[in-house]
């Protein structure tokens, strides 16, 4: 993926299209921030809704840099 540094945005979003994984962290207007830096990786995963019902997701995370 992209490389990114610590504080860099991601995503900016309204709403949880994409969700804060590994290393990210959400602002409070939804935004994405990485938390060190390294390569954006997307992955999917199945979460479960507040009504019981799954749901797939993609998460966000960043791999840290190798120093």
């Amino acid at each position: 993926g992209q490389v990114v540094n610590s504080g860099e945005v991601l995503i900016r979003q309204k709403g949880s299209w994409f969700r804060a994984g590994k290393n990210t962290h959400t602002g409070k207007d939804w935004t994405i921030h990485a938390s060190v830096a390294g390569n954006v990786v997307f992955s999917r995963r199945t979460m479960i809704a507040f009504n019981g019902g799954r749901k797939e997701v993609t998460m966000v995370h960043v791999e840290a840099a190798k120093v």
